[in-house]
């Protein structure tokens, strides 16, 4: 019984994270209107901040989603990990998810290994 139970706790936490999310579609860039919310939820250690978007990391999401306006809400993310468990939590909280964009890491600043003999 206890083994049921666990093996049905792994399979919602897999699910929570790794099965999209249906009914909310992939943006291939970022036009926004004054209607939109855009909600950055990368880590705070990320260089490239978008203008006019509130950023929250997901780390931070339950503590602070009423700094997000009730409207219609656009999620930028960096891999899809992140975009499900955003659009779970924010439709959790009763919000509209309008779509999501997926901004990957830019590889400027590889470090550029020397190999020594």
């Amino acid at each position: 019984m206890i083994y049921a139970i666990l093996g049905m706790f792994v399979l919602y936490a897999l699910y929570y994270r790794y099965v999209p999310v249906r009914g909310v579609k992939k943006l291939q860039s970022l036009r926004i209107d004054g209607q939109v919310t855009l909600l950055d939820v990368r880590d705070y250690n990320e260089k490239d901040e978008i203008k006019g978007a509130v950023r929250i990391p997901i780390a931070y999401f339950k503590r602070h989603y009423r700094a997000i306006p009730h409207r219609e809400v656009v999620v930028v993310a960096h891999n899809e990990l992140e975009k499900n468990v955003a659009i779970r939590l924010l439709r959790r909280y009763h919000f509209s998810v309008q779509g999501y964009y997926i901004k990957e890491y830019e590889h400027v600043h590889e470090l550029n290994m020397v190999k020594c003999h």
